[in-house]
């Protein structure tokens, strides 16, 4: 399964939680499954489009996955559970460090956090929800503290 640019094809809004079947459950992490989703090869790939803003679709609502074939296509509750997460650090740092340079300080302490342009994106969907202009769906506020949701190599919650 793969994440995507918003060029993708167009998600509904997330579910408030991540499926069970979610690649950013930790119990699902490293289980085998036919099509990869839950290898640490296929997490970083998925995180490395997402930190740079990119959003991803929910792997069973996926119309590349065959199971899928007349299901609605909506965003990953768990990929927005992390961007969410990872820009609540962000402004966290900002709010303790006034008059500093935030992003710097963010970056340092999360080298593997959210990039500028994915920060960007965040602000983006939470101003302009899911107007054609920036192409994404409205953004699903989900439960932040949702237990059993993580990524390689980011700080835990």
């Amino acid at each position: 399964m793969t994440g995507g640019s918003r060029a993708m094809t167009r998600l509904a809004p997330a579910a408030l939680r991540p499926c069970m079947h979610c690649p950013w459950r930790s119990a699902n992490q490293g289980k085998r499954h036919p099509g990869g989703w839950y290898t640490k090869a296929n997490l970083r790939r998925l995180w490395a489009g997402l930190r740079r803003g990119e959003d991803m679709s929910c792997h069973p609502t996926d119309p590349s996955n065959p199971a899928s074939a007349d299901a609605t296509t909506l965003e990953c509750a768990g990929s927005l559970i992390l961007k969410q997460r990872e820009f609540m650090r962000f402004q966290r740092i900002a709010e303790e460090n006034p008059g500093e340079d935030a992003l710097g300080l963010y970056r340092r302490r999360h080298p593997r956090g959210l990039t500028r342009g994915g920060l960007l994106a965040v602000v983006e969907r939470a101003l302009l929800g899911g107007t054609p202009l920036i192409g994404a769906p409205e953004m699903t506020r989900p439960d932040l503290n949702e237990p059993g949701i993580s990524a390689p190599n980011l700080a835990e919650w």
